[in-house]
């Protein structure tokens, strides 16, 4: 695993405004409490396990990523073993910027979301990575039609990481000191919506565990 180091992580939340950085949970990664670090790193973690079964199915080093909601650039390290064109689309670039040039990242584009919607090309991706991202979207259907449209084809995976909205994982959100409410839909919510604008759900891991005790969906969809 690729992860940034705590001085990185602490310079990218200087150069973001609170909102920006709790968005990226650059934060939970920083949390005194353990077990909130282990539940953020444990989510990245996964989708990391995710892409390398993703992309080792479809065989090859030479693949299009796109990493849509790549906040702080936190899986660039993982999908740059498989990618030759790295795409990171995020509403706020600047800690993604700070990595790729700390890292000296090659053939990573970082686009805002109107800038992907006309530099990425119909059928020219193989993996796109939304982690924690869609239930941020309203609304959700036009940018599901744009990611069906980017994949290249069956074997073109869309990994996505959902929050649940449980009572688990709003105690979670407490206890990380997060208040409000920014989420304009859930894990529950999103998943038909998703198979509605033609994918497959080809895989479903939950964490910690199963039922209510479940604070985010991880699932694999096929074009």
């Amino acid at each position: 695993r690729h992860r940034i180091d705590d001085d990185l992580l602490r310079e990218m939340a200087g150069r973001l405004s609170a909102e920006e950085a709790a968005e990226m949970a650059i934060p939970c990664y920083l949390h005194k409490n353990p077990l909130l670090r282990t539940m953020a790193w444990w989510r990245v973690d996964l989708l990391a396990s995710r892409l390398d079964r993703a992309a080792r199915a479809i065989g090859g080093k030479e693949l299009t990523i796109v990493d849509y909601g790549c906040g702080s650039g936190v899986l660039f390290g993982d999908a740059l073993r498989f990618a030759r064109d790295l795409v990171g689309v995020d509403l706020v670039l600047d800690a993604a910027k700070l990595l790729v040039e700390r890292r000296a990242y090659r053939g990573v584009r970082l686009l805002t979301p109107e800038e992907a919607e006309t530099q990425i090309e119909p059928g020219s991706v193989d993996i796109i990575l939304a982690g924690e991202v869609l239930e941020h979207i309203e609304p959700l259907e036009p940018v599901l039609k744009r990611f069906r449209s980017w994949l290249r084809d069956e074997r073109s995976r869309l990994l996505v990481t959902l929050p649940t909205e449980n009572q688990l994982y709003q105690l979670g959100r407490k206890l990380a000191g997060f208040s409000g409410h920014y989420h304009h839909s859930t894990a529950a919510t999103i998943t038909p919506e998703i198979q509605q604008a033609g994918f497959t759900l080809t895989r479903r891991e939950t964490i910690p565990l199963p039922g209510p005790l479940s604070i985010y969906w991880c699932m694999d969809f096929g074009k």
